[in-house]
């Protein structure tokens, strides 16, 4: 069910301690040559949308806006920081919460969201509910490692030819050029080098990293749409799996020990059979 559907009156009925909540967020940010900018939050919704029907599930409207300060030397990038997206976050729960719901799913498309969203679910946790996070570009090649995807590259791109073909433009692509920070400094990522048989981050702006904003071991240029109809089917019947696990969960009544600032830490939620 969605929640920007419903008038208050029919809110009233569906949102409670009965709902769990899902709320897709993203980034408005440069995904390469290929990509659009709205990639981040598009993906997110678009499962979000595929999951609707899913009983006790409240699906709300994504948030488009995330955190993405390294990708600002790119045009049309958007970042409204770290402790502005963490205040929407917490302050949508918080509003919600105040009417009964208490389990929250953050569905993300973006990396820079992970930190924020962290804090977010803590948040939720000390007033008395629950949130999981779900970072589908990561889960993806956990469920099938040839769905393996990098920033901008061919797994990102896929699943956007699967929902949206016509605003990506392969005419545009360019090959990155990959700037290394020495001979046994290279890049394994955005934020991260190999040195030896270790990774080790170091954050520079996304534009000195690589040119074309791109990077991951998947060619852009192998993106193909097939491809990513099989990864959103493959993601989105594991998450509605997993709702289905997480909404058995039983949590302790409102008021009761462990269910407060400063309850018991010892295994506050219990599996409902």
């Amino acid at each position: 069910m969605r929640l920007d559907k419903l008038t208050w009156k029919q809110a009233e009925a569906a949102v409670g301690e009965d709902a769990t909540v899902l709320l897709p967020v993203g980034s408005i940010e440069q995904h390469g040559p290929l990509g659009p900018l709205g990639t981040d939050y598009i993906i997110p919704e678009e499962i979000a949308r595929r999951l609707a029907d899913q009983p006790g599930l409240l699906v709300l409207p994504a948030l488009p806006y995330g955190v993405c300060p390294g990708h600002l030397e790119f045009p049309g990038t958007i970042d409204i920081g770290h402790d502005a997206f963490r205040a929407v976050v917490v302050n949508i729960a918080l509003s919600l919460m105040k009417h009964g719901v208490r389990k929250f799913i953050f569905l993300n498309g973006h990396g820079g969201n992970t930190a924020p969203l962290g804090e977010a679910g803590l948040a939720v946790y000390q007033n008395g509910g629950l949130a999981a996070i779900i970072d589908w570009w990561s889960l993806a090649p956990q469920l099938n490692p040839s769905w393996l995807g990098g920033h901008g590259a061919g797994q990102e791109t896929s699943v956007m030819m699967a929902i949206k073909p016509e605003w990506v433009d392969k005419s545009l692509y360019f090959p990155a050029e990959i700037r290394q920070l020495s001979t046994n400094l290279t890049a394994t990522h955005l934020g991260t080098v190999r040195f030896g048989d270790g990774v080790i981050r170091i954050v520079r702006e996304v534009r000195d990293v690589t040119t074309s904003g791109a990077f991951g071991p998947d060619d852009p240029r192998e993106a193909n749409a097939a491809w990513g109809t099989e990864m959103l089917a493959g993601v989105t019947d594991y998450i509605q799996r997993f709702i289905e696990e997480f909404q058995r969960i039983e949590l302790p009544p409102r008021g009761a020990p462990g269910a407060d600032l400063h309850g018991n830490r010892q295994g506050r939620f219990t599996p409902r059979g």
